[in-house]
Order: structure tokens, then C-alpha cells, then sequence
């Protein structure tokens, strides 16, 4: 597994949840509750993102595609 670092993308979230390119490169959602953030992502007729908790640290952060 390849090791990504989203701490460049996600510097500016600390809590809620982000969507995030596929492709790791860009956040194109934001918001408090996973709620919220998938009705944007639907909104935008987006099927190439990946949901993500923000936080603080990422570190230790795993998750699969």
C-alpha cells in the first residue's frame, strides 16, 4: 500500500468531514456531518471522491480505495 500525505490538502480542517479527489490532489467538499458533505458531493454529480473525517493529526490514518 502507498503511503499519501493529505497533510497539505487538509491543513485547514480540524474537525467535521472533507471529500476528497480520488487522486488525492484537491478537497472539493467540506462540512460538519457526513451528512452534509455528500449532499454536496451529489450536488456536484461528483462518483470520483473519497469521504474522510477531519482532524487535527492524520497520523496513523489509514484507509482503502
Amino acid at each position: 500500500m502507498q503511503t499519501i500525505n493529505l497533510s497539505k490538502i487538509l491543513k485547514n480542517f480540524s474537525s467535521g468531514w472533507v471529500a476528497i479527489t480520488s487522486d488525492y490532489k484537491k478537497v472539493v467538499a467540506s462540512g460538519k456531518t457526513l451528512k452534509e458533505v455528500t449532499q454536496k458531493v451529489l450536488q456536484q454529480k461528483r462518483d470520483d471522491v473519497i469521504l474522510i473525517p477531519a482532524s487535527k493529526n492524520y497520523r496513523g490514518f489509514v484507509t482503502s480505495v
